[in-house]
């Protein structure tokens, strides 16, 4: 009967679908969670963070995500934009056409080229046109916030935004535009200012959250977290409290006024809701990739009733092995110090486990079942 529910419960996790797509801090780590094929789609995409100074920021944070791990391939070429290709992720600002220019390739832009005026918004409309039939096609369309005043509803920039998620639904374009929050740095984190900027994206995510079908890129919230740290950074103004960029994310300055670790954050959660945008549902019960074939290292695995004995063919390969629960719960964490790993399991109950090494970037899963 436990195996049954066991089964049961397996078919369960398999088809659950996570259908909103709303990146923010919970997804940063999530980044090497996707699977191949999607990270393969994610390189035939361009995206566009139209913006002005912050934008630029969010692309050199994906160039320094490359650097680190050459698998996450970037190009940030502007103008002209690159045309279709399956190395790499192509990302920029740049779009055809604003407020000032019918046609043309722009590099950069502000509010008054997204959402301040009708013009505007029929010149953004004729730029998704045009990406869709003369090209390249643009994937993935959001705005970047600048430091530019509160607005505290966003009732205009919500309209736009909504208005180009429609034209392309009517019009079977294919560009997926996403909502966005902006800064948490500079006058943005201080005062009355930061404080009605707060309010300001608290409405831009009530409305995206509002529609399953909307996709929130939530730049602010990312920024205002640490890696490994669950807590927002905050201040206070006139007995408020909100949150605000944290020093790391900040500081020292390396793109867009924000620090490299803080373009790293951004860029590890943009990977993520491009995968989300690709078809991938987000599901991984163990949070961790497998391997592609043909990367499996040499991995034993003997089961007696009392333990797990893991043989592994080339140690050196790893630096930690932990024991996973069908859940993704962590039952018991170890060094690699030998060829040989032993987890007791006299005390687990039957079920679905999964044995993950790792040296901080590969990672190999084994699945065991405890009878």
């Amino acid at each position: 009967m436990k195996r049954a529910i066991s089964i049961f419960i397996l078919i369960q996790i398999s088809v659950i679908q996570y259908c909103q797509i709303i990146a923010d801090h919970t997804v940063v780590d999530k980044y090497d969670d996707i699977p191949a094929v999607y990270m393969a789609e994610i390189k035939k995409m361009w995206l566009s963070y139209s913006g002005e100074s912050h934008s630029v920021g969010v692309r050199n944070g994906l160039a320094s995500l490359e650097a680190l791990y050459p698998s996450y391939a970037v190009d940030i070429t502007t103008v002209p934009p690159r045309p279709y290709t399956e190395v790499n992720l192509r990302a920029n600002g740049t779009t055809w056409g604003d407020v000032s220019n019918e046609t043309g390739w722009i590099s950069n832009s502000g509010e008054e080229d997204w959402f301040t005026s009708a013009l505007a918004i029929t010149r953004k409309k004729a730029g998704l046109t045009y990406c869709a039939t003369t090209g390249p096609a643009l994937n993935a369309f959001g705005f970047g916030w600048c430091w530019d005043p509160a607005i505290i509803n966003a009732t205009e920039y919500l309209d736009a935004t909504q208005q180009y998620i429609d034209y392309c639904a009517a019009n079977s374009i294919s560009t997926k535009v996403f909502f966005t929050t902006g800064p948490v740095d500079g006058s943005c984190a201080t005062g009355e200012l930061g404080y009605n900027k707060n309010l300001m994206y608290e409405a831009i995510r009530t409305y995206a959250k509002a529609n399953s079908s909307r996709i929130l890129f939530d730049y602010a919230d990312i920024l205002c977290y640490d890696d490994g740290d669950q807590t927002p950074n905050t201040t206070t103004w006139n007995g408020h409290v909100y949150p605000v960029i944290t020093e790391t994310n900040l500081n020292p300055v390396y793109s867009g006024h924000i620090s490299q670790s803080g373009g790293i954050r951004i860029a590890k959660a943009l990977w993520w809701m491009l995968a989300r945008m690709a078809g991938w549902d987000g599901s991984n019960p163990t949070g961790i990739n497998e391997p592609e074939k043909g990367e499996a290292p040499q991995v034993i695995v003997e089961r007696s009733p009392n333990e797990i004995r893991l043989k592994i063919g080339s140690p050196d390969l790893f630096k930690s092995v932990n024991l996973y629960n069908y859940l993704g719960r962590l039952i018991s964490d170890k060094q690699v110090d030998s060829d040989m790993i032993v987890f007791n399991i006299s005390s687990l109950e039957r079920g679905i486990y999964f044995i993950v090494l790792s040296n901080g970037r590969k990672r190999h899963v084994e699945k065991v079942a405890i009878l």
